[in-house]
């Protein structure tokens, strides 16, 4: 099917992606009179495109047809449903005669747009051709509005909560000018500006509480003196809840919003958030960062659960609630680690506190236990190094467990002084693991593979884990036992198809879908340590091995 990669806008794409489209591309044979799309109701899978025969498509409104058009031999359909539509039909197609349709899986349409603006451009300008017919756009902008505000809230995209106001002031205005430029827009932030178009800093009215009143700062000074740099940014598409994990993790309560031009068209603040959707488990996090005692992050953790069942009622996807449980537990950790440090005296040496399992991997669910471990410099004063970190270590997992994150039954802990070494012994647990085979190092690779630096200096995780990718690559032996080790496990399906359950125990009659979920997240890791994927997530590493076409 080279020729088809020759029609525009396939010919846009480079000789290499041509040649692999060709094996991609399907052939589709329709009769006569059948409707194959059906507006906002089916499904678009693929994007057909017309190889021969004829097509009309339509909108219905109030029994009428309306922006009808007809497809003709050469012509596509379905690709602005897929990008713009959620893969939902914007209008229908009814067949005219026996056709015969060239078809493209709507995924890889959408990893090819990913990887070639100019493809997805010819989709995106035809949508903006479309939209200069009133009737189109008056459909789409009361479907578009109706989605969005029905949507729950925290999938909903920030330009439905952000009013557009952006307040700007050039570098060298002074403090005065800026605050008052600030109270006459009724605004909580200005951003500074080197020219008309650069954008340098923020100022907001808590660094002026801060920065100016408390400490008597003369108001004459250039406003540059006092923003903060870089300023945080988030695109206007982003989902409410990017914005809110953003704000928690660069520790920041104003975001610059930027629109599809790339320019900054506007500012979301925390409090527009939180009056937006004002019961929001984002709070419980920001009281996390406030805690004083561990009993205060104890009683926090215990809200969790009933805090996160309106996003569940409401329709958050499964990757939302997992990496909201992870921001929380991070923030825990955060706070226990700094705790614990101030019982302390300073650290001798660099040090990284890693994570693993499914904390490792960011997929944590409510009721977990601890999987950490210690990775500290190499140091000339060993004994003095491993004594401190030792101690550490207890107080950090001693914590964690007050907090409600229990001890492990396997103690795969920081605690243990087994996971608690100077980088070299690390690289020397990895060395053996991988070159000698037996169930006991295989369930070590399982468990601390799938590592992630949460606290510390991530540098060290950083050399750690290219150590584990090279190390691999170099012993292919490893991959070939991790894989049979993998076979070796049953999904929790019985002989007839049905679900196996608990029989006994508080959790009898359910099903255990973490343990479900194990050839999944087992298969995944091998196929990322294959071909050298360091992401530990498992969505991450599905995405990135399906764009590497390591798999299928």
């Amino acid at each position: 099917m080279k020729q088809e990669t020759q029609i525009y806008p396939f010919s846009l794409l480079s000789k290499e992606t041509q040649e692999e489209l060709a094996t991609a591309f399907s052939y589709e044979k329709v009769k006569k009179e059948t409707i194959l799309l059906e507006q906002e109701i089916t499904s678009v899978e693929k994007v057909y495109l017309l190889s021969k025969g004829r097509a009309r498509y339509y909108y219905e409104l109030n029994n009428t047809k309306i922006l009808t058009g007809e497809l003709e031999p050469g012509d596509n359909f379905g690709g602005l449903s897929i990008l713009l539509n959620d893969a939902v039909c914007i209008r229908s197609l009814k067949i005219l005669e026996d056709s015969v349709f060239i078809t493209l899986k709507a995924e890889l349409f959408l990893v090819v747009c990913k990887a070639n603006p100019k493809f997805q451009d010819y989709f995106t300008n035809e949508f903006g051709k479309c939209m200069l017919n009133k009737s189109f756009s008056g459909i789409i902008s009361r479907r578009m509005k109706d989605k969005e505000f029905n949507l729950p809230f925290f999938n909903r995209p920030i330009r439905t909560i952000f009013q557009p106001n952006i307040i700007t002031c050039l570098m060298e205005t002074s403090i005065k000018d800026a605050a008052i430029k600030m109270s006459r827009n009724n605004g909580s932030a200005i951003l500074i500006k080197k020219d008309k178009r650069t954008i340098k800093g923020i100022v907001t009215d808590a660094d002026l509480r801060k920065k100016v009143i408390a400490k008597h700062m003369d108001m004459s000074q250039p406003i540059s003196t006092i923003m903060s740099s870089p300023v945080i940014s988030i695109s206007a598409d982003c989902q409410v809840f990017e914005a809110f994990l953003s704000m928690i993790e660069n520790d920041k309560r104003h975001l610059a919003v930027y629109g599809q031009s790339g320019d900054i068209t506007g500012i979301v603040s925390e409090k527009d958030l939180i009056s937006a959707q004002t019961k929001s488990t984002y709070l419980l996090i920001k009281t996390v960062k406030s805690a004083t005692t561990i009993q205060e992050i104890e009683n926090i953790h215990s809200k969790l659960e009933k805090m996160l069942l309106d996003p569940i009622k409401n329709g958050a996807s499964p990757e939302y609630i997992t990496r909201l449980i992870t921001t929380f537990s991070d923030a825990i950790i955060d706070k226990v680690i700094r705790f614990s440090l101030d019982k302390m005296p300073s650290p001798p040496c660099k040090f990284v506190f890693l994570t693993m399992g499914s904390e490792g991997r960011e997929e944590q669910t409510l009721i977990s236990d601890q999987d950490n471990a210690i990775v500290y410099e190499d140091v000339e004063h060993f004994k003095e190094a491993k004594q401190y970190f030792d101690k550490l270590s207890c107080l950090i997992c001693d914590q964690l467990d007050m907090a409600g994150y229990r001890f492990c039954d396997g103690d795969n802990m920081a605690k243990n002084p087994k996971w608690c070494q100077p980088l070299s012994q690390w690289k020397a647990y990895f060395n053996t693991w991988i070159r000698t085979s037996n169930p006991e190092n295989l369930l070590h690779s399982s468990i601390f593979f799938d590592f992630r630096g949460t606290w510390g200096d991530l540098s060290l995780a950083d050399d750690l884990k290219e150590y584990l990718l090279t190390s691999i690559k170099n012993w292919a032996g490893f991959l070939r036992n991790l894989t049979e080790n993998v076979t070796y496990f049953k999904p929790p399906i019985g002989r007839f198809g049905k679900f196996i359950v608990e029989t006994r125990g508080d959790q009898k009659g359910s099903l255990d879908i973490k343990l479900g979920m194990m050839p999944i997240t087992d298969f995944t890791r091998v196929y990322a340590l294959k071909n050298g994927i360091s992401q530990t997530n498992t969505l991450t590493r599905l995405f990135r091995l399906y764009t590497r076409h390591a798999i299928t």
